[in-house]
C-alpha cells in the first residue's frame, strides 16, 4: 500500500505511532499484573502487533513521502498530540 497523499500518510503514520504508544503501554500495565513466566510470551504478542503497525502504516507513509520520517522529537509529538486528542474526545489529526 503507498499512501495516495501527504496528509494521507501524515495520517497513517501518526496513527502507527499512536498506536505503538498504547500498545506500549499496555504492555507495561500488563507485565505488571501477570507472573514473570508469561512475560516472554506477552513481549513477543506485543513485539509482532508493533512490527505489523510499523510494517502497514508507519514505513510505508515515509517510504511514500521520506520528510515524514519521524524523529524521537518528532514521535514524542506526534504521541503527545494523539493522547490529548483523545481526552479531549476528538481523535482528529495530530496536528488538530
Amino acid at each position: 500500500m503507498t499512501p495516495p497523499t501527504l496528509s494521507c500518510a501524515e495520517a497513517l503514520r501518526d496513527g502507527g505511532i499512536d498506536a505503538m504508544a498504547a500498545l506500549d503501554s499496555a504492555l507495561a500495565l500488563a507485565l505488571a499484573q501477570a507472573p514473570v513466566e508469561s512475560h516472554a510470551e506477552l513481549k513477543r504478542a506485543i513485539g509482532r502487533a508493533m512490527s505489523a503497525i510499523m510494517g502497514e502504516t508507519i514505513n510505508p507513509a515515509v517510504k511514500a513521502f521520506g520528510a515524514l520520517a519521524p524523529s524521537e522529537d518528532e514521535w514524542r509529538r506526534v504521541v503527545q498530540a494523539r493522547l490529548q486528542a483523545r481526552m479531549a474526545g476528538t481523535a482528529g489529526a495530530a496536528g488538530a
